[in-house]
């Protein structure tokens, strides 16, 4: 104990005599070589060093996080990498990027192909969300419970609510008709997904549709969580940080706050209720209900009692808001735009609409019915096609090296894809930046539009919203929502002479998800008389 006293008296002695100047500028004397060797061994060392790529962003992640924070096009940038080095290219210090649709499915592979990590993001509250959840295994434990009851024939069974969010939509079109005051549509699909994903999680309606103006105070937080985005994407401590600031202090800085009414019916509190009533049935003083919500179901499976505690449950809450409510809104709010811009569009679906929608007045048709319009159909996948739902997605290959070409990429490494690229191959879509629906009906159809078309992913990490190809939540929300707004045989015509144009709705600032510009006046319409 003497022994260690003494060590420590002479380190105290000789910090006090040392200059401090001399311990600051040997400190960075050490930072810069430490760099340096790290850059070194970045460029010629590493076990991705023989890839193709620029050497700026082998050596550093802050060129993109430059990009990223202050000019918002990182996806052109990479594109143009492509041009110049070909298919396969190092996008990072440690990650791989592939522009090739063939290999889509190696990258993102089913468990029965070979097994995948993800690289989880920090910072934005879902930590312990399935979609955050690195491991493979523990993965697949966790989002079990959720493919039953996001499958198809659950959707099917959902569909009475969205049909109650229809008859809402269509009563609030109908009051705009008479006052004539224009509405926001953009406001409008970001409250109508936000009250079907309140309702399928937990059970409740938070009501965005039925606030004044489709309470645009929740779309204004949505767009802002967005911005957001790529501060947290690259310093993740930010979010931690704000995630212990209390949520009373949050709304005290945040004036229109009306949209956090959602977030607290998915948080924790919510969560617990539900908790509380399960607790209830298992000791049998009350029945349970055989259709619950999302997290009656989540709680009632046999996942371990460790997956089910209340913080684990709130960040799947928040995952499950993020995936349910912005990508289906903002494909809404783009097809509907060239929808009402495009004349010949709107007329012939409405032609098409005329059968299957002919009794709305008396009962809202059934959504495997409305997706039989095939036109309909080919309008949700432009929209889908356009709009930048994610800038790019990786997997981690954790149990075999991936063969692409020539190229051996070592198990471990990070693998990304970007849908986007693969959305505006010219060599499958022709003017790739043009909505025509008829590019996927008749003589048109190329079977290669179809491997490309992947805004959701494939293989066992498969956003939870977007069930297998065709079946989920969102595509029941999409065809049931347009089939109402432009059906013929209803007293009211949406018009967006001279409220917006594409600029207001078209994605160019890449986020996380792709966003139109910040001053955009958003998708806004008169609503007359038919």
């Amino acid at each position: 104990m003497g022994a260690l006293q003494d060590g420590l008296e002479a380190l105290d002695l000789a910090y006090r005599k040392a200059n401090h100047w001399q311990l600051l500028g040997a400190s960075v004397a050490l930072l810069v070589i430490y760099n340096i060797v790290l850059v070194i061994y970045r460029l010629y060392f590493h076990p991705l060093a023989k890839f193709p790529g620029p050497k700026l962003v082998a050596a550093s992640t802050w060129y993109e996080t430059f990009v990223d924070l202050f000019r918002h096009d990182f996806p052109e940038r990479l594109a143009r990498m492509h041009e110049q080095y070909g298919p396969i290219v190092r996008v990072s210090p440690k990650e791989i990027h592939i522009s090739d649709a063939n290999f889509v499915t190696t990258v993102f592979a089913t468990a029965a192909k070979h097994r995948t990590d993800i690289i989880p993001p920090k910072g934005l509250g879902m930590d312990d969300s399935i979609g955050s959840t690195p491991g493979h295994d523990i993965h697949a434990v966790r989002r079990k419970p959720l493919d039953k009851y996001l499958s198809r024939q659950n959707v099917v069974r959902l569909q009475s609510i969205i049909h109650e969010e229809i008859r809402a939509l269509e009563r609030k079109m109908l009051e705009a008709q008479s006052t004539g005051v224009p509405v926001r549509l953009d406001c409008a699909f970001t409250a109508f997904t936000g009250d079907i994903v309140g309702h399928i999680a937990c059970g409740e309606s938070p009501q965005l549709l039925e606030g004044k103006d489709f309470t645009p105070e929740w779309y204004t937080m949505i767009r802002g969580a967005a911005k957001i985005i790529p501060l947290l994407r690259h310093f993740p401590q930010v979010g931690l940080i704000t995630q212990c600031v209390p949520a009373w202090l949050v709304q005290a800085i945040i004036p229109n706050t009306t949209g956090f009414r959602i977030l607290q019916l998915l948080g924790e509190q919510r969560v617990n209720r539900i908790r509380q009533e399960i607790e209830k049935e298992k000791k049998g003083h009350v029945e349970s209900e055989e259709n619950g919500s999302m997290f009656h179901h989540l709680l009632r499976s046999d996942i371990p009692e460790s997956e089910k505690n209340p913080a684990r449950l709130a960040a799947e809450a928040v995952s499950f808001l993020g995936a349910g409510t912005y990508p289906t809104a903002a494909t809404l709010i783009l097809t509907a735009y060239y929808i009402l811009a495009k004349p010949e569009i709107e007329e012939r679906l409405r032609q098409e609409l005329k059968g299957v929608m002919a009794n709305f007045d008396d009962e809202v048709p059934n959504w495997v019915d409305v997706e039989q319009v095939e036109y309909l159909g080919a309008c949700i996948k432009e929209g889908l096609r356009i709009l930048r739902l994610f800038r790019r997605k990786g997997r981690i290959s954790i149990d075999k090296d991936l063969q692409y070409k020539q190229w051996t990429i070592p198990k471990n490494t990070p693998v990304s894809m970007s849908p986007f690229s693969m959305h505006i191959d010219p060599e499958v879509f022709p003017d790739p930046f043009v909505f025509n629906p008829d590019r996927w009906l008749g003589k048109n159809y190329d079977a290669r539009m179809d491997r490309n078309l992947n805004p959701f992913l494939q293989g066992s990490r498969i956003c939870i919203g977007m069930q297998g190809t065709l079946f989920s939540v969102a595509w029941a929300q999409m065809y049931l929502i347009l089939a109402t707004l432009f059906r013929p045989n209803k007293k009211y015509r949406l018009r967006i002479d001279g409220c917006c144009d594409e600029s207001d709705v078209f994605p160019v600032i890449d986020n996380e998800f792709g966003v139109a510009k910040y001053d955009s006046r958003g998708l806004v319409a008169m609503v007359r008389d038919a």
